[in-house]
């Protein structure tokens, strides 16, 4: 199975259709920020529900309506809700959506009590292969453009408490990577319409999982 991750469209979808049609992927992940209301409609998404499924969480910058209101050609809801667990072709996928903050002011804030909230009700329910959240864990694949750090304790939290073999994160649109000494990774997506995309390669028969960045236009091999 393969499987094409992008993120922080914020409405520039052309990089997110092009890696579509160079990755021809079995399922497509979004950690968010697709653009703001009014810059996407449903149309937008058909290219992505065709090739489906498509599975997304949500960031700073979404129509939240919309996504929670699509669906795959399957009838499965494409949005994944804070800490629901979806599985398909083997493949386990939890999302925490939103990014960090102190209050909710804002609908797309969520505090340190939510994440470790949804964090325990995720890790109760069995191992998690990919962990999906916008914001990104603090110390691992969060550098931002200016190089300092822009990830978040709760994030960081999560990634321990959930114990994915693979986190997919976005927001801080600068693509990298990080390995633990345990062999799980934390891949930031970085940001589609520059071209970052990430490639993943899962085997239902043997459980294999490999992630890898990539960029649109470069030819999809192993992870």
């Amino acid at each position: 199975m393969k499987i094409l991750a992008i993120s922080d469209l914020h409405g520039e979808l052309s990089q997110a259709r092009e890696a579509l049609g160079a990755v021809r992927p079995d399922v497509v992940l979004s950690c968010g920020d697709w653009g703001d209301p009014g810059e996407i409609d449903e149309a937008d998404f058909g290219p992505f529900l065709d090739r489906g499924p498509l599975l997304t969480t949500f960031g700073n910058h979404d129509p939240r309506d919309l996504l929670a209101a699509l669906r795959n050609r399957d009838g499965s809801p494409v949005l994944i809700g804070q800490g629901e667990i979806r599985e398909i072709g083997g493949l386990r996928v939890a999302a925490i959506g939103g990014i960090w903050a102190k209050s909710h002011s804002k609908p797309y804030y969520v505090t340190d009590e939510d994440v470790a909230g949804w964090s325990k009700e995720v890790a109760a329910r069995g191992p998690i292969d990919v962990l999906l959240t916008h914001g990104c864990p603090i110390g691992m694949a969060d550098r931002t453009p200016s190089g300092r750090r822009g990830g978040q304790r709760c994030f960081a939290e999560a990634f321990r408490t959930i114990a994915p073999r693979l986190h997919l994160c976005g927001h801080l649109h600068v693509a990298q990577g990080h390995t633990t000494r345990d062999g799980r990774m934390v891949i930031n997506v970085g940001a589609t319409p520059e071209g970052s995309i990430a490639i993943l390669d899962f085997d239902p028969a043997t459980g294999a999982l490999a992630g890898r960045l990539a960029r649109v236009g470069e030819e999809a091999g192993p992870g």
